[in-house]
């Protein structure tokens, strides 16, 4: 349910940390970063701290406990501390699907409540993300089994809250609650799918360009733009990528209920990855 997540604390290091510098702990996942007098951020991709990848993710609240714990018995390593504040969480969640890229492609012309920017595509469709200012809200799709090398398709679904749009939504001081991440993140993507297509007698346009191949659609959106307004424009394109969601039978409500269902069976399986040379020579701890 959470990947990354981010705390502040105040606190009194145990030993000699550079001022100002993000400091990792290979060993342990972990990241510090001490402002030379008692603050500190820092930061772990859960999944990581109890399964060694993020390739899985943390479907319980057994899980989501066990990976906050070594989270603080780490940073209780390195300073002492009694309280932490949570600054971002990374929720995420993931369904086993045949061609992530065409459920992604489908997604490129809607719009993210509360992102006023239009998508990025990425890595030739693989990815699509939508960037809120500063960063402090983020929304993702992308097939995580691409980094994993593996061949079926893993869809994922990724929602990064921080700063005001994490207090907004979660208790920042409260421990993390299962059911509560869960409902926060429902509820930011049933949003998001709230407008559908309305039925109609004979196919659309829509439908029809919505049938067609990426490369085809592109062809015949260039051809509709000519001589309509940007308002007209967008609403065609809405359109279309929901008409494309409807062909392909991805509908968010039926993938969201109120109660998760485990993704074990979507699990892409761990690589081992080739670590870099100059990282094989680096000092073991706590290091720049």
């Amino acid at each position: 349910m959470v990947d990354t997540a981010r705390v502040w604390f105040t606190g009194s290091p145990r030993a000699a940390l550079p001022a100002n510098h993000w400091v990792w702990d290979y060993a342990k996942q972990v990241r510090v970063k001490f402002d030379g007098s008692q603050e500190f951020r820092a930061e772990a991709e859960l999944p990581k701290l109890i399964f060694g990848h993020n390739g899985r993710i943390c479907s319980s609240q057994r899980e989501l406990n066990l990976a906050v714990d070594r989270f603080r018995s780490a940073l209780g390593s390195v300073a002492e501390f009694d309280e932490w504040t949570w600054t971002r969480l990374d929720l995420v969640w993931q369904w086993k699907v045949e061609r992530a890229s065409e459920i992604i492609l489908a997604h490129q012309w809607l719009k993210f409540p509360g992102i006023r920017n239009d998508p990025s595509l990425l890595y030739g469709g693989k990815m699509i993300t939508w960037c809120g200012a500063k960063s402090r809200l983020m929304f993702k799709l992308y097939d995580k089994a691409r980094s994993f090398g593996n061949g079926a398709g893993v869809l994922r679904a990724e929602l990064k809250l921080a700063g005001e749009q994490l207090r907004k939504r979660i208790d920042g001081n409260a421990a993390l609650d299962f059911n509560e991440l869960w409902g926060a993140f429902r509820l930011e993507l049933l949003n998001f799918a709230s407008v559908t297509v309305p039925e109609a007698r004979r196919h659309t346009f829509a439908e029809v360009i919505a049938s067609l191949t990426p490369e085809q659609q592109s062809r015949a959106l260039s051809v509709y733009r000519l001589g309509r307004s940007e308002r007209a424009i967008r609403l065609f394109q809405h359109q279309v990528s929901n008409a494309t969601l409807k062909r392909i039978a991805w509908h968010w409500h039926n993938k969201l209920r109120k109660r998760p269902r485990l993704p074990a069976q979507c699990e892409p399986k761990a690589m081992k990855v080739p670590v870099s040379r100059s990282r094989q020579f680096r000092r073991q701890g706590w290091i720049t």
